[in-house]
C-alpha cells in the first residue's frame, strides 16, 4: 500500500499556483491571482474577484466563490522572465 501511495504521488504534477491577494495595491486589485499551466504546457495568468452567492443558483446564499475576470496567456520575454501585468496596477 505504501508503494501505491508513492507511485500516485510521483504521478501528480503541479499545474500552477493560485492564491488570495491579501496585500492588495488598491480595492480594485484581484482578490485571487496566480499562474496555471495547461496539459500542453501553455501558461496563463489568472485573476479573480471574491463574491457571495445570492442563493438563486447552485450555491447556498452567502457561500463564497471567486469569479475569474482575467485569463490571459503568460508572455515570456527574451530574458526568460514572464511579464506580470499585476505589477502595473
Amino acid at each position: 500500500m505504501a508503494d501505491q501511495q508513492t507511485d500516485q504521488t510521483k504521478e501528480r504534477k503541479s499545474l500552477g499556483v493560485v492564491f488570495p491577494n491579501v496585500d492588495k495595491a488598491s480595492p480594485k486589485s484581484y482578490d485571487l491571482k496566480g499562474t496555471i499551466t495547461t496539459p500542453d504546457g501553455t501558461k496563463y495568468r489568472i485573476g479573480g474577484y471574491k463574491s457571495e452567492a445570492s442563493g438563486n443558483g447552485k450555491l447556498a446564499k452567502g457561500a463564497t466563490y471567486y469569479w475569474m475576470h482575467r485569463v490571459e496567456k503568460l508572455e515570456i520575454n527574451q530574458a526568460g522572465e514572464s511579464f506580470d501585468p499585476a505589477s502595473m496596477e
